[in-house]
């Protein structure tokens, strides 16, 4: 009987872990933050090799976090939260450069240039099951105006 429940849980894991291997983050950065500034935006790319779709993202560094769009209403660019955000099978999603992003509201820390900022992403298949990915965004000096950014892989 241990055998059995044994191999349950290893075949568990390895299936746990090939979820993992259909997505690839690269680029993941974010800003220093302003002194009193308790949010940030977080930019990268995001592949999965099966249609899915980015359901949440978390961080111990910030008490929530939201996918966000920016939409052009009359002469005003506003920000607003999204549930989730499509991801085609093997296209790249950029976000930041769409106008797309993550926020990380909340800051318990000042954020600092030359550190790095520990979050996860939840990904949900087609198929139904979910993964969480745990990415490292590089923190750039606050006046970083380029989306040149780390390459995280899974």
């Amino acid at each position: 009987m241990k055998k059995i429940l044994c191999a349950c849980v290893l075949a568990m894991l390895a299936v746990s872990q090939a979820y993992a291997g259909e997505v690839k983050v690269t680029k993941a950065w974010t800003r220093a933050t302003a002194p009193g500034q308790d949010s940030a935006s977080v930019q990268l790319t995001i592949t999965s090799k099966k249609d899915a779709t980015l359901i949440g993202v978390e961080s111990g560094s910030a008490q929530s976090g939201e996918i966000h769009s920016m939409v052009m209403e009359g002469n005003m660019m506003r920000m607003r939260a999204l549930e989730s955000l499509p991801l085609p099978a093997k296209t790249p999603v950029t976000l930041g450069a769409d106008g797309n992003h993550l926020m990380l509201i909340g800051l318990k820390n000042p954020l600092r240039a030359g550190h790095q900022l520990p979050f996860a992403l939840t990904v949900k298949f087609a198929d139904g099951h979910t993964s969480v990915i745990r990415v490292l965004a590089v923190i750039k000096p606050l006046e970083t105006t380029s989306d040149e950014g780390h390459e995280h892989h899974h």
